[in-house]
């Protein structure tokens, strides 16, 4: 019997499937991964999807000032994350607190977004005061779930972890994004004040695949040095003010979080516009649903490479690749731009041909993962031992401001006309994959591990 059995095993070979493969401590990888899927709820049903109409058309009701409201909430927690994003990392490499860290923003972020179900019409001051905890502890908690990627696999696999995460991650998204619109459909529910429902969902969500992450990641028992006689917030400013001190020998980590600040702009364009410029070029709100998903689909193709041939192809390489490809893209985007706007000053003319933009948009989508994936692991290689936190904790406040600098693409688009945006978009990943090639990848990953010899768990 054992025979028959062992002679209809599937074949080993099919391993070479499953990128993980042959790594240690699966457990570890998977209990770090359910993290990723866990906040797919908030980014995508909260942030991307729902709050925000729901926010305006329910909450506020006035179109006066409802998108400055919003605006302002939106903004203040994100300026909140960026300013202290840095600190809170310093402090969790202080006490090596980086799980407690995490699992105390998923426990926030998933709490105050049940708590989002219980605003009522005019109820303005509740919004604010529930969704800004959220959004910053979603956004912080991104930071420490990144801090742990070093630690989770040789530095020779970190594109192999983050790229599989992150495939797994827009998975989540897709699959949220099937369910809340199967919901929307089958329970009729397509009304924003029908939509209570879908933020307890979101929290819930967030906090049962929190549970892995919970149960089974450890904080990386890693050396570092600490400092005794002050408190905490104290401690975290200092510990700042030694790194930048040392930035000589960080610069290409530096010159990477410069770089990152530029293309995360063009990321953040992505995101915030897509389904705002679809709509400007003709698609119906179903076409709208359908072209997000297009992104997320293409996001998750977007992974395979960094995924398979980011340790192997280099990451310097591979940022370099992915963002001349966008580059191209969102090139190709303006002239389309300017063509339909030419098209439509013609009297009588045949309407402008749609199919380019579904070619632009899985180019965009496919972008949007493969740089997410491969600029997180980029950074991982660099970031010195004993300094994960923090340095997640300033690549945090980097993707944060390049929210906040996405004005110059709206302000250009009202002023100028889309395609002059669009321009502006080629040239801000023209100045990131500029600042990218002055990255030296093995003088910085040399200078991270120099760093890991001389640290002893010291106090001062």
């Amino acid at each position: 019997m054992a025979t028959l059995f062992e002679n209809n095993r599937p074949p080993l070979n099919l391993r070479r499937f499953y990128p993980l493969a042959g790594l240690p401590g699966q457990q570890q990888l998977w209990s770090w991964i359910s993290f990723d899927v866990a906040n797919q709820s908030f980014t995508l049903i909260i942030n991307t999807l729902l709050f925000s109409i729901f926010f305006s058309e329910v909450v506020v009701r006035n179109p006066a000032i409802d998108d400055r409201l919003w605006a302002l909430t939106y903004g203040a927690s994100m300026l909140l994350c960026a300013l202290l994003s840095p600190l809170a990392g310093a402090m969790a490499d202080e006490r090596a607190w980086k799980k407690r860290g995490l699992i105390s923003t998923g426990i926030v972020c998933g709490v105050f977004t049940c708590g989002l179900a219980l605003i009522q019409p005019g109820q303005i001051w509740l919004a604010v005061l529930l969704y800004i905890p959220a959004n910053f502890a979603f956004s912080v908690g991104e930071n420490f779930l990144a801090s742990f990627l070093p630690n989770l696999a040789a530095s020779e696999k970190v594109g192999r972890v983050s790229g599989f995460s992150w495939a797994c991650s827009y998975g989540a998204a897709l699959l949220l994004l099937i369910l809340t619109a199967a919901a929307m459909l089958l329970a009729k529910r397509a009304s924003p004040d029908q939509w209570r429902p879908f933020f307890v969902f979101a929290g819930l969500w967030f906090l049962v695949f929190l549970v892995p992450t919970l149960l089974w990641l450890r904080e990386p028992e890693i050396p570092h040095k600490t400092h005794s006689g002050h408190n905490l917030w104290t401690i975290g400013f200092i510990r700042l003010a030694e790194s930048a001190r040392e930035i000589s020998r960080y610069r290409d980590l530096a010159l990477l979080l410069m770089a990152s600040l530029f293309y995360a702009t063009g990321m953040s364009v992505v995101i915030f516009f897509a389904s705002k410029l679809a709509a400007e070029f003709g698609f119906s709100q179903v076409n709208l649903v359908l072209f997000v998903a297009v992104i997320t689909v293409s996001g998750i193709i977007g992974t395979v490479l960094p995924t398979l041939y980011q340790d192997r192809f280099g990451h310097r390489r591979s940022t370099l690749f992915f963002l001349t490809l966008w580059m191209m893209t969102a090139a190709v985007f303006a002239l389309y731009a300017r063509g339909h706007e030419q098209n439509a000053r013609i009297p009588g003319s045949t309407p402008y041909p749609v199919w380019p933009l579904w070619v632009i948009g899985n180019l965009l989508g496919f972008g949007l993962g493969s740089l997410g994936s491969s600029n997180r692991a980029f950074v991982s290689y660099l970031a010195p031992a004993g300094k994960s936190a923090e340095t997640f904790g300033l690549w945090g406040m980097v993707f944060k401001l390049a929210a906040i600098m996405t004005f110059p693409f709206a302000w250009i688009k009202d002023v100028h006309g889309t395609p002059s945006a669009l321009w502006v978009l080629t040239g801000f990943l023209a100045v990131g994959w500029f600042l990218t090639l002055f990255v030296n990848e093995s003088r910085g990953h040399a200078a991270a591990n120099a760093d890991a010899l001389m640290t002893k768990p010291v106090e001062s």
